[in-house]
């Protein structure tokens, strides 16, 4: 309505009514930040001990949300960091249960910014508020989430799913996304923390010395547009590369690795060739008590993905995505090694087969009744 004609009805209501009849919200931003092996910067407040939150606060009048991010991110951490892009954004109705009972609470609208990976240099540098914020830490998005109120934790990893995703923000009402278009969240992945591999070594197209056990062998298996198949455990939400232990009757490690894929994901894979291993000096990620040995890697280019089934081992029946090698290691939480792995895995398929080097793009969830061939 122009200005000049504030006092013009507004279609059969007359202005003062038309105002009394729109929605009234507070205004929220926050900023999702993970540290290098993908782990979320959550804050314990000293107002709310024991519930975490994101850096963040409430948007000023006449401010806009992502200069809120910005001035809470420096009011909270000591940092004068800008914020990149816009990942969530949460409409709280006034009668949500969980904040229902905060004086004169009229609803919200709470954005969602990314703030990128802190290197050690700004971990070092943050300076926490005296009498507001009681500590900090990095922590894996799922037990980020579980620390967090619910409607936090919900949104929290919908904005990280959306940074991994590249698809653009997603919208959540009351903490719940707006449609399943998107294939992370049909199959609630939730991006996980390897425990362990952050700390062994990834040794490309070398092979283990004599020696030393191969226990465990996975595949990057390509399609023809350079995007990698990855598994969806529904148990918990977090994501694998096809593969698993190699068994006495396998015929070595890549034998291993192909009747893993065919089991737990109905791949049909050929031209598979060795890629390299990491290193597990003191079988602290095997298992306490095997001592060291070596989980190899192998790419491979796939035929045709079979229907879903129920894994024969365990009797789960995976989810399956194709996703960047980029966004891969993301997934998988592998550390720096995984995000070298997948960058190697990458240009040897590239080099190998002329498989172009996928960029990162919204995840493709695989039908349940397969594939029968992939386009070229």
């Amino acid at each position: 309505m122009p200005a000049d004609d504030v006092r013009e009805p507004v279609g059969l209501m007359a202005p003062e009514d038309y105002a009394r009849s729109r929605a009234v919200f507070w205004g929220g931003a926050a900023v999702l930040f993970t540290d290098a092996e993908g782990r979320v910067l959550a804050l314990d407040p000293a107002y709310r001990p024991g519930r975490l939150l994101l850096p963040g606060g409430s948007v000023d009048q006449a401010e806009r949300p992502s200069a809120a991010a910005v001035r809470e991110v420096t009011e909270e951490l000591g940092l004068s960091l800008g914020v990149r892009q816009l990942l969530a954004v949460d409409w709280v109705s006034k009668g949500n249960p969980e904040f229902g009972k905060v004086y004169g609470f009229p609803g919200e609208s709470v954005s969602i910014w990314d703030g990128g990976v802190l290197e050690e240099s700004d971990i070092a540098r943050i300076r926490l508020p005296e009498d507001e914020i009681t500590s900090f830490d990095f922590l894996p998005p799922a037990q980020a989430a579980s620390r967090m109120f619910p409607i936090e934790g919900r949104r929290m990893l919908a904005a990280l799913r959306a940074r991994i995703d590249r698809a653009g923000p997603a919208v959540l009402e009351d903490g719940e996304t707006v449609g399943l278009g998107r294939a992370l969240l049909r199959l609630n992945v939730i991006p996980r923390i390897a425990i362990g591999y952050q700390d062994i070594a990834w040794h490309p197209a070398m092979v283990p010395a004599v020696g030393l056990p191969v226990k465990q062998a996975w595949v990057w298996a390509f399609d023809p547009l350079g995007r990698v198949v990855v598994l969806v455990d529904p148990r918990d939400g977090h994501v694998v590369l096809p593969g698993g232990t190699v068994e006495m009757d396998d015929d070595g490690p890549k034998a291993a690795a192909l009747r893993e894929a065919a089991e737990e994901a109905a791949l049909r894979l050929h031209d598979a060739a060795y890629l390299g291993y990491l290193l597990d000096p003191d079988g602290a990620v095997y298992g306490p008590g095997t001592g060291a040995n070596a989980r190899a890697r192998y790419i491979a280019r796939i035929d045709s993905l079979g229907p879903a089934a129920p894994d024969v081992a365990t009797g789960i029946t995976y989810g399956r995505l194709l996703v960047s090698p980029v966004q891969a290691s993301e997934l998988l939480g592998l550390g720096r090694a995984g995000a070298e792995q997948a960058e190697y895995a990458a240009q040897t398929a590239a080099a190998r087969w002329g498989i172009p080097l996928s960029p990162p793009q919204a995840a493709i969830e695989i039908p349940h009744a397969g594939m029968a061939a992939l386009l070229p």
